[in-house]
């Protein structure tokens, strides 16, 4: 899990890659704040599509001035 927190605004966004039913890779993205929480997930091929959006979702993050906790 990678953890992403903003906190001036108490905004979370928090990425989990994981295996479904059918053992194909998905990326549940929860993202919300104090009132509001969001699950979006998103099924992949194979790990290198994963991989790279987890890298463009990470540099999204941190230029919109989240933090990197875990």
């Amino acid at each position: 899990m990678i953890k992403f927190e903003n906190p001036e605004n108490g905004r979370y966004y928090y990425l989990v890659k994981e295996k479904d039913i059918l053992n194909e890779l998905v990326l549940t993205v929860i993202r919300g704040g104090r009132n509001v929480r969001v699950v979006r997930r998103m099924g992949f091929g194979c790990e290198s599509l994963i991989q790279k959006e987890i890298e463009r979702i990470s540099k999204k993050r941190i230029k919109r001035g989240y933090i990197l906790v875990t």
